[in-house]
């Protein structure tokens, strides 16, 4: 998350930028709906939402993140509300949005309590789009253990998993878009959906640990990818 933060990087996310495109043409949001994007990172996917139309709010538990988020929105010229929270405890009243967009977060929280914060903020008839990393075969306890660690997580759930999560939490009429595979590198999403604003720190390219994890990170994806894919969950509050 350091790195991330640092690297200012807004496509940290499974299938990257190109996959936030093809979702909202696939599963279009509406002009005037109001959304609320959860671990908006550096607010490329809320700016894009904004640009659409929507009624966008953000928020992000990193403060540096949010202050790079609103350079963003400024230099782009969108209008998009972004605060400072945790996914397990929105600040928000209950009922206050039509669409909640998760783009590999919950994961990172307490699932559990994060989901049910979800249906809590969405308004009936309202939608959850929830992207996220899935254990697509059975792993040793030894690289499960290596993937948690790096990642941070306590657990990679199976696809039928996340759906039963979502249906504990209430949410009706649970569905996927099924199993993708996970990407070996975000290098091509890089190049065919370049970022219009680059919002790194200049001294990250020269700390050492930015290239160290980078480098744990792809050795890692190299000997495991197998193992993982990911998929869009899709709620729906009655």
């Amino acid at each position: 998350m350091d790195m991330l933060a640092k690297l200012g990087i807004g496509n940290a996310h499974p299938g990257g930028f190109g996959e936030t495109i093809e979702q909202l043409k696939r599963y279009p949001i509406d002009k005037g709906k109001k959304v609320l994007e959860v671990g908006c990172g550096t607010g490329r996917t809320a700016c894009y939402l904004a640009e659409q139309g929507c009624d966008v709010t953000a928020i992000d538990i990193r403060p540096e993140m949010i202050n790079k988020a609103k350079i963003r929105a400024e230099k782009q010229g969108t209008q998009v509300k972004f605060l400072i929270g945790d996914v397990c405890q929105l600040p928000f009243e209950a009922q206050s949005f039509d669409v909640v967009m998760v783009e590999s977060v919950t994961n990172f929280a307490d699932a559990q309590k994060a989901v049910s914060e979800y249906y809590r903020v969405l308004k009936p008839e309202g939608k959850l789009y929830d992207r996220e990393v899935i254990k697509v075969k059975d792993m040793t306890t030894g690289i499960h253990r290596a993937l948690c660690s790096f990642y941070g997580v306590s657990k990679i759930y199976k696809l039928e998993e996340w759906q039963e999560l979502l249906e504990s939490n209430k949410f009706s009429t649970v569905t996927s878009t099924g199993i993708h595979p996970f990407p070996l590198t975000m290098f091509e999403d890089q190049v065919q959906h370049p970022d219009p604003v680059h919002l790194s720190d200049r001294q990250s390219f020269m700390d050492p640990r930015v290239w160290q994890i980078t480098a744990r990170y792809d050795e890692l994806v190299s000997k495991y990818h197998p193992y993982m894919g990911y998929t869009l969950m899709i709620g729906s509050k009655d």
